[in-house]
């Protein structure tokens, strides 16, 4: 724990002369009901220009989930009126920047980072996509038997996948993380190719868009580009969307076991339901994450195979959804006796965080982390844009920033305490054994 302290400093020292700063963020609408949202840097040579959806795959239709999860390949590489299919990546990456996307439950977010020269190609490109897509029943196509041929691939040969899944689906039973973000796998490939052009008119309504731009611009030449190129989309009406709150923890323990024939390294999944973004426990859970699994200073690898010699394979999986959230952990080992002795002593140092206060060493050192770590997301462009864009979303506010640090900076060890002692609870967990026959 000491060497892991003195290594938090060390990273920690380079980022310290952003502790005094303000993230400056500021917004504005557009006639069409674009809501545009700045985060000037003028020490970076680079911008970023973000496409932030408040729909996702919650959205989709109950017959027609996995539509949403379609969009991030069709967004990402089909053609419009001006430029044919994977123009765009192309022209992005001649420029030496980079464009990307990802289509979550909660939200969809599309953004390329580019030389600050280069910004209005940018903002031209973002409007081409939600102004004149041209979702051509050959694109699709391909595009829904690509999803499906990986998909069921994975489920086929990655035992650790299809645990997983399996795990994440119990610990979200009832909520709407409970179906996989492509939807029913069976069902993607006879998805109608209408439904979903005619569900994209939804999904690309400007009221439920945010335009986020990030890093080194000026805001006159910006604002004429932002107005040249998104002002004559047509303006759009904001639908009644999900009231965020905060889901409550399971009420039993569910514990499974899978026989599998010729498994040479056999594995345990813990899922542990999670407070959502929008619950005020959720930084409190944070730090107990950090606390238990962060590599750098994981508690489980430190208690499990520097004390007891276990030589068990740990790995740490979490959501970071808005209204519940799952904290896996993966235990492996050739032998099933150093999987038992794992369990029990995974289970004596949960219910010890429940029953003990953390010492003030310890909560330094994970407060140290998380800080270093919220450091570092506005330092990259498109973390601080999809941070932005998610603060706002939930709370309807721009000052994340400030916010987060504050609430960090704040955390005792009572409120890690109360937070073990609901969530670590044996009834919160899924279980899974995954033994050789």
């Amino acid at each position: 724990m000491a060497k892991a302290r003195i290594l938090c400093w060390l990273l920690i020292v380079p980022l310290l002369p952003l502790c005094a700063q303000s993230l400056s963020v500021s917004s504005f609408d557009l006639p069409n009901g674009l809501k545009v949202i700045l985060a000037p840097s003028n020490n970076a040579q680079a911008a970023a220009v973000c496409i932030y959806h408040m729909r996702g795959a919650r959205s989709d239709p109950a017959d027609s989930r996995g539509i949403s999860y379609l969009y991030q390949y069709l967004i990402m590489f089909d053609g419009n009126e001006n430029l044919e299919p994977y123009d765009h990546v192309l022209f992005i990456g001649k420029m030496g920047g980079i464009v990307s996307g990802r289509v979550s439950y909660d939200n969809s977010v599309f953004y390329e980072v580019l030389p600050a020269k280069d910004i209005n190609v940018a903002l031209w490109l973002e409007s081409e996509r939600l102004k004149s897509l041209r979702l051509r029943d050959a694109d699709i196509d391909s595009h829904k038997n690509q999803v499906y041929t990986r998909i069921s691939r994975l489920l086929e040969t990655n035992l650790g996948f299809k645990a997983e899944a399996w795990v994440s689906s119990k610990v979200f039973e009832g909520s709407p993380y409970e179906f996989p973000l492509y939807g029913d796998l069976n069902r993607i490939r006879s998805l109608d190719n209408d439904r979903i052009r005619e569900n994209y008119q939804n999904f690309r309504n400007v009221a439920n868009i945010l335009l986020i731009i990030a890093g080194k611009f000026d805001i006159n030449e910006l604002r004429s580009g932002i107005n040249k190129h998104f002002q004559d989309i047509p303006p759009g009406r904001r639908p009644a969307g999900p009231a965020f709150s905060a889901q409550n923890q399971r009420k039993s323990q569910l514990i499974k076991n899978w026989v599998v024939p010729g498994l040479k390294k056999n594995f345990i999944i813990y899922g542990i339901k999670a407070p959502a973004k929008v619950g005020y426990n959720y930084m409190y859970f944070d730090f107990l994450r950090y606390y238990l699994t962060d590599p750098r200073i994981s508690h489980l690898e430190y208690v499990l195979n520097t004390v007891n010699k276990l030589d068990v394979e740990i790995e740490c999986g979490f959501t970071d959804y808005m209204e519940a959230n799952c904290l896996t952990i993966k235990v492996s080992h050739p032998k099933r006796i150093n999987l038992e002795k794992a369990k029990f002593i995974m289970n004596k140092e949960f219910q010890a965080l429940g029953s003990n206060l953390r010492g003030n060493n310890e909560m330094r050192a994970v407060r140290a982390l998380m800080e270093i770590d919220l450091l570092k997301s506005i330092l990259s462009l498109e973390e601080r844009c999809q941070r932005i864009g998610e603060y706002y979303h939930m709370f309807g506010d721009l000052n994340f920033f400030d916010v987060q640090l504050k609430r960090l900076r704040k955390i005792i060890p009572f409120d890690i305490l109360e937070s073990a002692k609901k969530y670590l609870q044996k009834e919160n967990q899924v279980i899974l054994n995954v033994y050789a026959e």
